[in-house]
């Protein structure tokens, strides 16, 4: 199939707002990512110029910028767990299946109990070390 006959139903990437009348993490997920871009272009230049005149990457400007970065980075951090957790799973944690296929054809497993705490788990793991690092910076 050439790409002048192919039609993505989704609509056009550029209009990430569509998401938002039918998955608002996802809206989430993707503002935050390209947002995230910007910033860390915008950090990785104030650590070069940080290099160049302080001989040091490390300046405030560059510890607040990758602090801001650490916090934009987070709901990619819990949706990429989030996936992982329903991959694992095949699709029952967190999934959106049918209640009568949940009732009668899902066998229940251990495991399901920490896949659906993983995203979880990790983001309190995320905020950790982001404490962790504000204390050893900034206090």
């Amino acid at each position: 199939m050439s790409g002048e006959n192919s039609y993505d139903v989704r609509g056009r990437q550029s209009l990430i707002f569509r998401l938002s009348h039918f998955d608002r993490e996802g809206l989430i997920h993707m503002v935050f990512y390209r947002i995230a871009v910007f910033l860390a272009l915008i950090l990785a230049a104030s650590m070069i110029l940080s290099m160049s005149y302080y001989r040091t990457p490390f300046t405030g400007i560059t510890k607040a910028l990758l602090l801001l970065v650490w916090i934009i980075f987070t709901p990619q951090l819990f949706e990429t767990a989030k996936a992982m957790s329903l991959i694992s799973s095949r699709g029952i944690v967190f999934g959106k299946l049918n209640n009568s296929f949940m009732k009668y054809g899902v066998r229940k497993k251990k495991t399901y109990i920490l896949l659906k705490a993983l995203p979880y788990a990790s983001l309190l793991i995320w905020a950790a070390g982001f404490a962790v690092l504000v204390k050893v910076w900034f206090i």
